[in-house]
């Protein structure tokens, strides 16, 4: 439960590692200093002896050679066990030695006097009376590799044990010091640097209680790996906000599309049967409603299109074909439909151009816009379509005569249920999804489409696919 945080666990692993580097840190450096003092307090144990084997006469009296003590006096200094010097006859017996020290408080070891047999120096750690530890050396002096004297030369550690003592006191003290210190500045930087998480979650509880969806996260000019996260929760809230406005106008529009004819559908019956009728009067009754419940059919079906489009459900049956061929059959079909109005569809040129797509859907797109076309061009007027090859993309171009779009409209169109001419296009059967439907096959085949077009002079869609080559 202490660990639930993400602050709370970079803290812990902060400190954790400066931990271990600590203790390992303070191991090194006991150990390091330990060696460095001990190879120095050896050092000057095995200068002090060789001064010593160099100086001395033996006698083998008891008493200290003589110039030694003041030697130890001047240079190594005096007091209680703190230097000290024995010399031993090549027997093992003690032959000379300082005044402070007294044989019997530790005795020549056979380990040193086997080693100085062997001309090898020895040094060796003793206890004098169970609590003082001294450092001694037991040096050979050789004649002719014949052993005839033994220099023991000895000082205390007490000052070394000490040293090290005091350093370990205060590791043992600075250490959980650094780490509380530690573990604080970590905890604050965490909360520093988590901040901006901090503020997400916030907005976030914010618009999941109901607060309005357009609040934001404040975007510091730094873009590190939170600036980023901050910078792309944003962009998600944008597109979740656009979703849900786009929801309520699709909401909106649909169920006004769908009012209608229900309203209609109602009326119609309420009134025929008011009163009896003759059957002319259900006749027509019946009809309208049958084409009511045709267009609420066509708004449902392109609905449906398009919802499974959103949730990129719907799967292509893409295959090799010509464009061609299926443009210039949509044409002739068309051709029924503009002749009613007297409007000529015209065939400019088309181009031999192979591209991968679906033949179904890409008949609905073409059909669409050349009956968008004729629906709003006066009688009299024409469409003009061509099909060029580009090389990576096959431009289909479909441009009427007919009343034109404004450029404020313009961006629009391709929105679900938007028209240019609400009224118009509802007489005429019109859901105001078809152009939508179209932009969707258009992508659908990695192709675009555009639109250009001027009040009363005419409006000219300009569909791009990728070319069978292109898609190889």
């Amino acid at each position: 439960m202490a660990f639930k945080s993400i602050r709370s666990r970079l803290t812990a692993w902060y400190v954790t590692l400066l931990g271990i580097i600590l203790i390992l840190f303070s191991v090194f450096l006991n150990y390091s200093l330990s060696k460095r003092l001990y190879e120095s307090v050896d050092n000057s144990l095995t200068v002090s002896a060789t001064v010593v084997a160099t100086s001395a006469v033996m006698n083998f009296n008891r008493s200290p050679l003589s110039g030694i003590d003041q030697f130890f006096e001047q240079f190594m200094g005096a007091g209680n066990l703190n230097k000290f010097y024995r010399i031993y006859d090549g027997s093992g017996n003690v032959g000379s030695r300082s005044k402070n020290i007294d044989a019997s408080k530790f005795p020549l070891s056979q380990a040193a006097y086997t080693d100085a047999l062997k001309g090898l120096n020895s040094y060796e750690t003793f206890l004098v009376d169970g609590k003082h530890p001294i450092r001694v050396i037991t040096m050979p002096i050789l004649r002719e590799k014949k052993l005839v004297n033994l220099v023991q030369v000895g000082t205390s550690l007490e000052a070394v044990q000490e040293t090290l003592r005091n350093l370990r006191i205060f590791l043992f003290t600075s250490v959980p010091l650094v780490l509380v210190l530690a573990a604080l500045f970590a905890r604050f930087m965490a909360r520093r640097a988590l901040k901006p998480i901090s503020r997400i979650i916030q907005t976030a509880r914010d618009i999941g209680q109901g607060q309005e969806l357009n609040q934001r996260i404040p975007v510091l000019k730094v873009q590190d790996e939170l600036g980023q996260l901050a910078l792309t929760f944003n962009e998600m809230m944008d597109r979740l906000e656009n979703s849900f406005a786009q929801m309520r106008q699709f909401s909106s529009d649909a169920s006004h599309e769908l009012r209608t004819p229900l309203t209609v559908l109602k009326g119609q019956n309420e009134l025929v049967l008011s009163k009896p009728r003759d059957p002319k009067e259900y006749q027509e009754v019946i009809a309208s409603n049958l084409e009511e419940i045709n267009y609420m059919s066509k708004v449902l079906e392109d609905l449906f299109i398009l919802s499974k489009s959103d949730e990129n459900q719907i799967h292509l049956n893409c295959k090799p074909m010509e464009l061609r061929d299926l443009v210039e059959e949509v044409c002739k079909h068309a051709e029924v439909l503009a002749s009613d109005k007297n409007i000529r569809i015209i065939i400019a040129f088309l181009e031999s151009v192979k591209i991968n797509g679906d033949e179904v859907r890409l008949r609905q797109m073409v059909w669409n816009i050349l009956d968008n076309g004729i629906k709003y061009t006066q009688p009299g007027g024409e469409l003009k379509v061509s099909l060029q090859d580009e090389g990576e993309f096959a431009l289909l171009s479909i441009q009427d005569t007919g009343i034109g779009i404004s450029e404020k409209a313009l961006p629009s169109i391709f929105d679900r249920f938007y028209r240019v001419d609400k009224a118009r296009s509802r007489d005429e059967g019109g859901s105001g999804l078809g152009l939508s439907i179209c932009k969707h096959i258009a992508e659908a085949h990695k192709g675009k489409i555009e639109v250009e077009s001027k009040l009363d002079v005419g409006t000219r869609f300009k569909i791009r696919i990728p070319t069978l080559s292109a898609v190889g």
